[in-house]
């Protein structure tokens, strides 16, 4: 038998979002966020973590995150976001998601927010690559 390596090459993606969706269902105003690695030899991508800063103030609401892999969004996670006033000494909320997801070759991630403010939304992942480096 072969030996197989893997190769990892960065695949960070971001959006900015801001339009208000409270569908459950992939349906509305989505962001993409990211794209998975769909190249020859291509595993898919590898998502490390996923940070979510708002810009300004919030209110009570949600983020949510949604895997489509061809055969439609699914909702993959939900960030509660709390009412802050961000001042001088109190920053704007910010949540990073630890969780790691691999995403089959060519899926994509996307992203909403429940409530009409701007949130910046970055994923940092690996597209997994077999070669015989």
């Amino acid at each position: 038998m072969e030996n197989q390596n893997v190769q990892m090459i960065a695949n960070n993606g971001n959006v900015t979002i801001s339009n208000a969706n409270s569908n459950l269902d992939g349906t509305g105003t989505l962001g993409l966020l990211l794209t998975a690695g769909s190249s020859s030899g291509a595993g898919g991508t590898l998502i490390r973590t996923i940070v979510i800063k708002a810009t300004g103030n919030t209110s009570l609401g949600m983020i949510r995150l949604f895997v489509n892999n061809g055969s439609g969004p699914l909702l993959f996670r939900e960030v509660m976001v709390p009412a802050n006033d961000q001042t001088g000494v109190v920053p704007t909320f910010s949540y990073t998601v630890n969780d790691s997801l691999r995403l089959q070759p060519g899926s994509r991630l996307y992203a909403s927010t429940q409530n009409s403010e701007t949130f910046n939304v970055i994923a940092n992942g690996n597209d997994i690559i077999n070669c015989s480096c």
